[in-house]
């Protein structure tokens, strides 16, 4: 349900991407940073490649059952000293070209805390991200019912982390997200190979 829903996503996902690029930019990216890999998997690389790095890893296990000639499904790993509840790498071709990472907080009371603080690690790492909060009515920042509207549908909590392309090609990005279900949602993607899967999907 979850891998469906990612990729019905995934064209509206660049579009949001896409509108807020220019903002994005104009927020002191200019730094040398690149993104090329995810867990030590260049992007580019095939479906066996990858699974062989992933499987090296302490406590990944494939979950065979829901991966596919395109998609590898892993549990059991550790991402930036959290426990994941599952990372979904997608291919296109045979070239990697996305990952998504599913972190649940123990208590949903942690939620927006877990995410402020992996904002704040990637604002370390590489440079501060644009973020945006967003409240529909009757929801209000500070009044106590955030999580319930995150659930809803009606709060979001999104950032964006643009890297230019080494090779010229569409900017990569890392995006960092609150779901309805309460989870962390951390993606890091190629801007080419990416564009080249929803082009391929639609």
């Amino acid at each position: 349900k979850i891998i469906g829903s990612e990729v019905r996503n995934l064209a509206k996902r660049r579009n949001v991407i896409a509108n807020f690029k220019q903002t994005i930019l104009t927020i002191d990216i200019m730094s040398e940073a690149r993104l090329n890999s995810f867990l030590g998997v260049d992007f580019g690389s095939s479906l066996e490649s990858a699974k062989e790095k992933l499987l090296s890893r302490e406590g990944c296990t494939l979950n065979e059952e829901n991966s596919s000639n395109d998609t590898l499904i892993c549990n059991g790993l550790t991402f930036a000293g959290r426990q994941t509840s599952f990372v979904i790498l997608y291919f296109i071709n045979d070239k990697f070209c996305k990952s998504v990472i599913y972190i649940t907080p123990k208590l949903e009371a942690y939620t927006i805390q877990t995410y402020k603080e992996i904002q704040n690690e990637l604002n370390t790492k590489y440079f501060t991200a644009k973020d945006f909060e967003f409240y529909d009515e009757p929801y209000e920042k500070n009044d106590g019912y955030t999580e319930t509207g995150i659930s809803l549908g009606k709060v979001t909590f999104e950032s964006y982390w643009s890297f230019k392309d080494a090779n010229g090609g569409k900017d990569d990005f890392i995006s960092l997200k609150i779901s309805d279900d309460l989870s962390i949602c951390l993606v890091y993607e190629d801007g080419d190979l990416t564009d080249e899967m929803v082009n391929d999907i639609m």
